[in-house]
């Protein structure tokens, strides 16, 4: 059998993901510190609330350490961190059973965890900004929860569709159709905004 592991497994995470595995909570740590924010952000489109994809977050970490010595290392971390993020988002609106919905008067501290953007110069701009963003997440928020996964996954940025696909463990043609529907039903939510991107 060989013992190599695959080649889009990077040689330093596989020795981080060894200490972790064998209990070593500076690797534990280390593994957290570079995967939390994707995690974070695609709990986040999933579920649509701060708090939730907080909970979904730190519920995949402590399964994904629970499990690392079963891991077998076939795709990187941060995909099998995300799927393990997916199902557990996907898990509680299943659970929960009812439409989000995102309060117009959110705090602060509700806010998803991204950088900070250079401050508007009118406070009309940022007025419009917010109102964009809430239309934004109410038509995402009304996606059915398979297709609001994929364009969670999406969204990233730096995720392929064979990736997704991974993460998702589903077939890429119907990553591609559930993104493709997606698609439509944000362009029909969202006339006047441009959804190319999405």
């Amino acid at each position: 059998m060989n013992s190599l592991p695959p080649p889009y497994v990077h040689q330093p995470e596989l020795q981080v993901l060894n200490a972790a595995a064998s209990g070593d909570q500076d690797a534990r740590r280390e593994l957290f510190e570079r995967y939390r924010e994707p995690a974070y952000r695609a709990a986040y489109r999933i579920t649509g609330r701060a708090e939730d994809a907080l909970d979904v977050v730190q519920d995949s970490f402590i399964a994904a350490f629970s499990k690392l010595d079963s891991f077998q290392r076939e795709s990187s971390f941060r995909t099998w961190l995300l799927r393990i993020v997916t199902n557990r988002a996907l898990d509680l609106l299943r659970a929960r059973r009812v439409r989000l919905a995102v309060s117009l008067d959110r705090d602060d501290d509700q806010r998803p965890l991204v950088p900070a953007r250079p401050a508007e110069s009118s406070a009309g701009a940022r007025l419009e900004r917010a109102e964009l963003a809430a239309q934004l997440r109410r038509a995402l928020e009304a996606l059915p929860p398979d297709q609001r996964a994929v364009v969670a996954l999406y969204a990233e940025g730096d995720m392929t569709y064979g990736q997704i696909a991974e993460v998702l463990g589903i077939p890429i043609g119907t990553v591609m159709s559930r993104l493709h529907h997606a698609r439509l039903r944000l362009r029909a939510a969202l006339p006047d905004l441009a959804t190319e991107d999405i």
